[in-house]
């Protein structure tokens, strides 16, 4: 396991244990990561869509996404590019997750990024998206 690997598994597990989210400091205050780290790390998990970071003034607030259901029925294998889809809830409620993977350096599939879409917007969303289809 490769050192980036093995910190983006131990931030997870410390989300998933604080189901209130939590802050850089508050990392920083029970690990040897250092803050920069832990930044840099909980950044790539809330862009990937592993995490969903929450801005309350010049704080930002982590929170951990359980999986409810992985949604394999409807990923999508392209050429170069893969998407994933899960039903995921945290704190702020249930959420459609669509991550966007592909090949990595080793030959496995790595998360390249993602986003969330709250379940009581996704009908707005589709409409959205059914829109800009017709106009493309």
């Amino acid at each position: 396991m490769q050192k980036g690997e093995y910190i983006h598994n131990l931030l997870k597990e410390i989300l998933r244990l604080n189901p209130k989210g939590i802050t850089v400091s508050q990392v920083d205050k029970s690990t040897y990561l250092g803050r920069s780290t832990i930044w840099h790390h909980l950044e790539i998990l809330a862009s990937r869509a592993e995490c969903l970071k929450i801005q309350r003034g010049d704080i930002d607030i982590y929170h951990s996404n359980k999986v409810l259901e992985s949604l394999k029925d409807f990923n999508i294998n392209g050429i170069d590019f893969y998407y994933n889809f899960d039903l995921v809830e945290n704190t702020f409620g249930k959420f459609l997750r669509l991550q966007m993977k592909q090949e990595g350096r080793t030959g496995s599939i790595v998360n390249d990024c993602g986003i969330l879409i709250n379940l009581k917007f996704f009908g707005d969303v589709l409409s959205s998206l059914n829109q800009i289809k017709e106009n493309i």
